[in-house]
């Protein structure tokens, strides 16, 4: 600890959980603080609501998508901002997260001044739901630094659970706060999307198949970059740099996975990075529907609406992602493969 106003998280490489199992009980420094913190917050009513999932069930059909009733989060979150253009300034007159109260800070991962932390969600979609504001006090736009992908990959290892992820809405893909921001949560599910059968782009870019999946990403895995983190977030960037330099909206989903498709065995031995080149999505949103974010892509359904709950089906879901991803990803995978490809 420091003379800091939040609890410091100091960690080494040593610290990181590269292999993890779904049957192990353990939880690393990272899972119970977050936990703690998390647990705190609800019951001191710092988040706008206590999590209640009220209907929860698998879509059926071949993706098993997960689909979830979160009544409390469409009636209680803060208005989402209008976001118009994916060069939006960021606006010190508007919400940001310089203007959170410290008791939603849970803890600081840097030198303890407040810049790089970890802080509640106060509209939480699943169990722990938080948010890494990295460089915070610079007031950078909602547009990814390799700095901010990093981190979030280091905040991935440092769990000891196959169930937390990270998620990253770019401008104009359903972020709701124009101030950069990941979304940290647990999701103790299987997801198609953790083994699903990868295909090469590159030596070091995959993609699922059409056939297998609605909505086509691109694709990094850890271990093809030999566990070496800052050179698969360095490609990741490289990626997310090129869609925001170019005006294409993006989601962004990290996740635990497994090198061996459709394993029956409880060991992670890998971590995979999605990213969706997806159409854009302007103005405030409609916070009772459901809408393909980062989430949504990977096949976790937030829905905010009984109605379309109850009615919901395979074909919609797949009707919904794939107008989201229109043509996007055919329009630039040949600039992605170039660009990974080079240097390399």
């Amino acid at each position: 600890m420091s003379n800091s106003l939040y609890p410091v998280f100091n960690y080494t490489e040593q610290d990181f959980h590269v292999n993890v199992r779904s049957d192990d009980t353990y939880m690393s420094k990272l899972d119970e603080l977050i936990i703690q913190k998390w647990n705190e917050a609800e019951k001191n009513n710092v988040l706008r609501y206590k999590l209640h999932i009220n209907k929860c069930h698998r879509v059926e059909g071949k993706y098993r998508f997960l689909a979830q009733l979160n009544l409390d989060r469409a009636e209680n979150r803060r208005q989402p901002e209008d976001i118009e253009s994916m060069k939006m300034e960021f606006n010190p007159h508007r919400f940001n997260f310089t203007k959170i109260s410290n008791e939603e800070i849970f803890f600081d991962i840097g030198s303890g001044d407040g810049n790089n932390v970890v802080a509640a969600n106060v509209s939480p979609l699943e169990f722990g739901h938080c948010l890494f504001l990295p460089q915070r006090l610079e007031c950078l736009p909602q547009v990814a630094t390799q700095f901010s992908l990093l981190k979030i990959i280091e905040l991935m290892l440092l769990s000891n659970s196959p169930y937390l992820r990270a998620v990253f809405n770019s401008l104009c893909a359903h972020a709701s706060v124009n101030h950069l921001h990941w979304h940290l949560y647990y999701l103790k599910h299987e997801m198609l999307l953790e083994q699903v059968n990868l295909h090469p782009l590159s030596n070091k870019l995959y993609t699922i198949d059409k056939k297998d999946y609605p909505a086509v990403p691109f694709c990094l895995k850890l271990s093809t970059f030999n566990n070496n983190l800052t050179y698969f977030a360095n490609v990741g960037f490289k990626i997310l740099n090129y869609l925001q330099t170019r005006n294409i909206a993006h989601n962004v989903y990290i996740t635990r996975a497994k090198q061996s498709p459709l394993s029956t065995e409880c060991v992670y031995d890998d971590l995979r990075v999605y990213i969706w080149p997806r159409i854009w999505s302007t103005g405030v949103k409609d916070t009772r529907g459901f809408f393909p974010a980062s989430s949504e892509f990977f096949g976790h359904l937030n829905i905010r609406n009984e109605k379309f709950y109850d009615d919901l089906n395979e074909r919609k879901v797949e009707e919904i992602l794939t107008d989201a991803a229109s043509n996007i990803f055919n329009e630039v995978v040949n600039d992605i493969i170039e660009l990974i490809n080079k240097g390399h």
